[in-house]
């Protein structure tokens, strides 16, 4: 081997190693995202602010950091940061609907309205943003219009099971019972293993005097959920109201004694159904469903 080989060889092994490019913005911006699904909030915030200082003008990384500061109960920064994007970005669709979300939770509906309707006009394909906006609507009272963006959603995402449960469940609440428990069914078909879902519908069926239909489904959220106490005690309620006592009886005791959170479930589901019934019995009547 030759001096200039000896050289080369020796310098090839001695070489200083070519140093790791660093974290990009959107490596920090994904992290943060992994550690805001954890709930590290704090770690997440650090890592949003690593993006930032990479990339200061994307309007992304500041509307997450923004969102992290609102989990972290701090609005203030959250406002600051949302702001920062918009002048960066006015049509960034996601800034508008996180400070529609900070203006819902401090009671400034109005303003929630329009900026929910902003992010729509600007990304009118995000039915989640429907959603929100139809949860608003229907806090001020107007149903129909919940309906309506509800409705929306469904249309974008026909096969989220999430939208159909919460328009079948906003119908319900309207004494649509029928319209209702079709939304309801198309949910439970699109999630056959969600069993708050199957509950629901349930529910929706002992309304309309379904109750073979209603415990099916209450099975079937029982085999998801075996030890889920307040399932076995509507199951008895629903075998109760068919007259199968002995059948009631066991599941009434197998669901044992109810812990508050599944009183209070319980008490909500048997409310309804016995405020359904009793409106329709002054229908009967010829009596208003509402009025004394």
């Amino acid at each position: 081997m030759t001096d200039f080989d000896q050289q080369r060889w020796h310098g090839a092994r001695t070489a200083p190693q070519t140093e790791e490019a660093p974290p990009t913005a959107a490596a920090f911006q994904a992290m943060g995202d992994t550690l805001a699904a954890e709930g590290r909030l704090q770690e997440a915030i650090e890592n949003y602010k690593q993006a930032v200082r990479i990339e200061g003008d994307n309007p992304d990384h500041l509307t997450r950091l923004g969102d992290a500061y609102v989990f972290a109960e701090n609005s203030g920064q959250a406002l600051t940061h949302y702001r920062r994007a918009l002048q960066v970005n006015p049509h960034h669709a996601d800034t508008h609907f996180s400070l529609a979300e900070v203006y819902r939770r401090f009671g400034k509906i109005k303003g929630a309205v329009t900026l929910y309707r902003k992010a729509i006009d600007l990304l009118p394909t995000n039915p989640y943003y429907r959603y929100r906006l139809a949860t608003v609507y229907n806090q001020q009272g107007k149903p129909e219009d919940a309906i309506r963006e509800l409705t929306e959603a469904i249309r974008l995402a026909p096969k989220d099971g999430f939208y159909h449960f919460w328009l079948g469940d906003l119908l319900l609440s309207l004494d649509r019972i029928g319209e209702g428990a079709a939304e309801l069914e198309a949910a439970v078909a699109f999630c056959p293993f969600d069993d708050y879902y199957l509950v629901r519908l349930g529910m929706a069926y002992c309304l309309v005097d379904r109750e073979e239909d209603a415990v099916a489904v209450f099975r079937r959220a029982i085999r998801l959920r075996p030890n889920n106490a307040s399932y076995h005690y509507l199951l008895a309620d629903a075998f109760a109201r068919m007259g199968y006592a002995l059948r009631a009886a066991m599941h009434y005791e197998i669901a044992g004694d109810l812990d508050p959170y599944d009183r209070e479930y319980v008490s909500r589901m048997r409310q309804s159904f016995l405020e359904r019934n009793a409106r329709a019995s002054r229908e009967d009547f010829g009596l208003s469903p509402y009025e004394d």
